[in-house]
């Protein structure tokens, strides 16, 4: 059966995280869930490898081959970059081509404050695939959806989304963003933050990638966390030779506390400016949490012991963004329509 219809306008939804990549594609589903990383040949411009093939790359190509993470805080770094990982993707799909792309509706989402030249950015990366019909939403709103919230009801929705280059803070009520905030402090943040404390401590250098699989391994929020103790390999920064290097769960907790308290004061800070009958929607039913970094042990605990709000995380925080696109595409502009009930 062909991907597209003669006709027939095909629904597009693309979670254009820093961190992952998510495509949704109408009557498919997600078509595309892995790391948001290309690599290129740096003299033909052949792609080489995308996705988790390119993820596993980083810090180990020679000078030949170029591997790129397109997107920077949650927006579009390198159009060129952002654009061939797009294609390549859709080019998986049955009868996909830069020809008929421009039989798609597509949404892209977005963190909530980014500019209106960001946003113009994620417009144009459309228009260089030949795809007119575009819009952009915010990914706290899909979030919502995708986890199964009717955020079309006259009550007050909270929602977190800690990704890998933003942390986003909203309020949804009647299928709409009543406020929010952003900060870009979120997974890659924690993950320098890492590198950091063991090139300060240790003397040696780790990778990124070995970072990041520190934070998924060890991060602990919880008051009463398991001591556990990983071995990580790295550069000895005076010999140059490499070396292990032995981290414990109290120590990567001692970097992430911060961050997370910085998330906290945004939560309470939004928390602020909400109109009391909302406040009164979001104490009694909860703040819900997205994204990656949500998945780090006790984080609902840590949260939700600081605002005295209960908190819970969603049950599929890492596609819930790419699935609620589907609804978006649903009602498109009219907001008086639930797309749940279509």
């Amino acid at each position: 059966m062909s991907a597209i219809g003669t006709n027939q306008k095909l629904g597009l939804g693309i979670d254009l995280g820093t961190a992952n990549l998510l495509v949704y594609l109408e009557k498919k589903g997600i078509i595309f869930n892995e790391p948001s990383v290309i690599a290129f040949d740096r003299e033909s411009g052949r792609i080489v490898a995308a996705g988790e093939d390119a993820h596993r790359m980083l810090g180990k190509v020679h000078s030949k081959i170029s591997v790129i993470k397109p997107l920077r805080n949650g927006v579009i770094s390198d159009m060129r970059a952002a654009k061939a990982l797009l294609t390549y993707v859709l080019g998986k799909v049955e009868n996909f081509t830069e020809k008929n792309m421009n039989k798609i509706t597509c949404v892209i989402c977005c963190p909530s404050e980014v500019t209106k030249i960001e946003r113009d950015v994620m417009i144009d990366l459309a228009a260089k695939m030949n795809i007119s019909d575009v819009f952009i939403e915010e990914e706290i709103k899909s979030g919502a959806l995708g986890a199964g919230v009717d955020i079309f009801k006259s009550k007050g929705v909270m929602v977190v989304d800690i990704g890998g280059g933003t942390t986003d803070v909203g309020v949804i009520s009647f299928g709409d963003i009543v406020l929010s905030r952003t900060i870009r402090k979120a997974g890659s943040f924690m993950d320098d933050e890492i590198a950091k404390y063991v090139k300060k401590t240790q003397s040696v250098e780790i990778g990124e990638l070995t970072s990041e699989r520190t934070k998924m391994e060890l991060g602990d929020l919880h008051a009463s966390a398991k001591s556990v103790t990983n071995k990580y390999a790295g550069r000895d920064m005076v010999k140059g030779i490499p070396k292990w290097v032995n981290l414990t769960t109290e120590e990567i907790q001692n970097v992430l506390v911060p961050v997370f308290d910085d998330i906290v004061k945004l939560i309470s800070a939004v928390l602020k400016d909400t109109p009391p009958e909302l406040s009164a929607d979001i104490y009694q039913h909860g703040i819900l949490l997205t994204g990656g970094c949500s998945l780090i042990r006790g984080i609902d605990e840590y949260i939700g012991n600081r605002i005295q709000v209960p908190v819970h995380v969603v049950h599929n925080p890492l596609t819930c963004v790419a699935e609620g696109t589907k609804f978006l595409l649903k009602n498109r502009g009219d907001y008086l329509v639930n797309p749940l009930q279509l």
